[in-house]
């Protein structure tokens, strides 16, 4: 007996995770939002594509003035950015905020995870969502307004900066809220007033000069004239000036995020 307790043990290789922890944690993020998809996908779809049945259709006959676009197409590629941005909110809001609430974010900082890549992982299952909703909402909406894209290699440089723009945004929302009422307000008195005066519905050189100046202090202007360039072929604004304002906003916000992640202590209060 003595001689098989001191026996050496059998040597074991080094252990090896047959997937990184990164992986994981997205997993987790896109899986969460993939079990309610009839809410966190249909539902800002559905929303979406009922604002151009109606608004496209129904005040289609009302509206001139747009050159050879129909109203519909007009409005479309501003519903699309309006979309995205608030499926990126949301995303960032029910996961951070949740997790800070119910104290599962400080089992993942205690992980050998470093603050990048979760935060990483956060951003990109918030693209991916974002993505989903945006096809999703193309594949309606195309054929009933017969819209086309203009420039495709500029709407190319154009969505990645308007998903990170969203996905940020959100995280961003989450780590700073404080309870449920903060998030609603947010929406309500941030989000939703800069995307009804972001010239979603409307375009903006066609409003008093004071009101253009408003306008154009609006990020979301920005995001809408981003997006229509790339559809449309122009905008109210220089291609060039949306696509770089666009990119500075999603810089702005990158760096507003990291600094939260780099010092914590939002994210453990």
């Amino acid at each position: 007996m003595t001689g098989v307790l001191l026996s050496p043990g059998e040597v074991v290789d080094e252990f090896r995770a047959e997937r990184s922890p990164f992986s994981w944690l997205l997993e987790r993020e896109v899986l969460r939002y993939l079990r309610i998809w009839r809410y966190s996908l249909v539902g800002p779809v559905l929303s979406t594509i009922l604002f151009v049945v109606v608004f496209g259709t129904v005040l289609a006959r009302h509206v001139d003035g747009l050159g050879r676009f129909s109203y519909g197409q007009f409005i479309v590629p501003g519903l699309l950015v309006q979309a995205v941005v608030n499926v990126g909110y949301f995303n960032g809001t029910t996961s951070l905020y949740e997790a800070r609430r119910d104290r599962y974010l400080h089992c993942v900082l205690a992980s050998p995870l470093r603050w990048g890549e979760i935060l990483g992982a956060l951003v990109l299952a918030s693209m991916l969502r974002g993505i989903l909703v945006a096809a999703a909402v193309l594949a309606v909406a195309v054929p009933l307004t017969d819209l086309d894209v203009a420039r495709p290699g500029y709407l190319a440089l154009v969505a990645p900066a308007v998903l990170v723009v969203a996905a940020q945004f959100g995280i961003i929302a989450g780590a700073v809220a404080s309870s449920l009422d903060h998030v609603y307000s947010i929406e309500s008195l941030v989000l939703l007033p800069l995307g009804f005066l972001g010239g979603i519905f409307y375009p903006v050189n066609q409003l008093a000069s004071g009101w253009q100046l408003v306008s154009e202090l609006n990020p979301f202007f920005w995001l809408v004239q981003a997006g229509r360039t790339g559809f449309l072929g122009s905008a109210d604004v220089p291609g060039w000036a949306a696509l770089l304002v666009t990119w500075a906003f999603a810089a702005v916000l990158s760096a507003w995020s990291a600094v939260i992640f780099v010092r914590g202590r939002r994210l453990k209060s």
